[in-house]
């Protein structure tokens, strides 16, 4: 009996101790999104004076010097086009890609697949030079449509990959039924695996647009026109521009962060359950 009451005991300290840990993390992650969010309420002399205390006043007007005497409703809707063009073409590209590489067997398919891994293990940092030499050389600089681009080139690999393993356990049974329904290949891919991968599909897409969404090195190297900046540059020029006022500063990092924040707590278990899914085969 005693035996029992330790190993009980034990097990009650054990998810007492995670619990305090897990909380612990919680508030050190939540704490400076929440003074974040009240200091965006705050003029400068009450930011100092009283830190963690809520606003006297709610001074909602730092929003609006954000949002247009700082222009980062242009950023704003830079970042969204530049983000959603990125989607776009990924899952386009991508899924094409993983269906040959799940569903067709040919001589190179293990080495097409070893080459499409390989370029996750690429640091980005290494190959900057040359990317940069070669969107200089092409006179790409300024233009959305590169950037574009060079974030497809960067993240089609975790794409492909993702999207393969999750293919891979799709039911040949259903190809089958519609091969002998006369279904051609691409109508294969459109009516059936396309709708079988959404898990999948959702997971690489809300990755992929968080990436083009905070990077902030690409447009810092190639976007010197101010209209054509995405929000991570424009709150970095934000904040050389108007560093002294911190509750419009505060403002703006709020409006940077709301868009992701929100998309990922939408889909949070979409993203999860993509994850695992190419775990187990069927």
């Amino acid at each position: 009996m005693k035996g029992k009451k330790s190993n009980v005991n034990n097990r009650w300290s054990g998810k007492v101790g995670l619990y305090v840990f897990l909380i612990v993390m919680s508030l050190a992650f939540i704490f400076p999104m929440l003074f974040t969010l009240v200091s965006s309420l705050k003029e400068n002399n009450e930011i100092f004076s009283s830190p963690f205390s809520l606003p006297e006043v709610f001074r909602y007007e730092n929003y609006v010097i954000a949002w247009k005497e700082a222009n980062m409703s242009r950023y704003f809707l830079n970042s969204l086009m530049i983000s959603m063009s990125t989607v776009i073409v990924l899952v386009i590209v991508a899924s094409m890609a993983a269906y040959v590489l799940a569903r067709f067997d040919f001589k190179i398919n293990k080495y097409l697949s070893i080459f499409f891994l390989l370029g996750m293990m690429i640091p980005m940092h290494t190959i900057l030079v040359p990317v940069a030499y070669l969107v200089g050389k092409l006179g790409l600089k300024n233009n959305l449509v590169a950037l574009v681009l060079i974030y497809v080139a960067f993240s089609l690999s975790f794409s492909i990959f993702v999207l393969t393993r999750f293919m891979k356990g799709i039911n040949m049974s259903l190809e089958e039924a519609a091969i002998i329904d006369g279904a051609g290949y691409f109508q294969i891919y459109t009516r059936i695996i396309l709708p079988l991968s959404v898990p999948a599909i959702s997971t690489v897409s809300i990755f992929n647009f968080l990436g083009a969404w905070n990077n902030i090195l690409f447009p810092l190297l190639f976007i010197n026109d101010d209209k054509l900046k995405p929000i991570s540059l424009g709150l970095l020029n934000f904040n050389g521009e108007r560093g002294s006022e911190y509750g419009p500063l505060m403002a703006a990092i709020v409006i940077t962060v709301f868009v992701p924040l929100v998309i990922y707590l939408l889909f949070q278990e979409k993203v999860e359950g993509g994850l695992a899914a190419g775990a187990v085969k069927e």
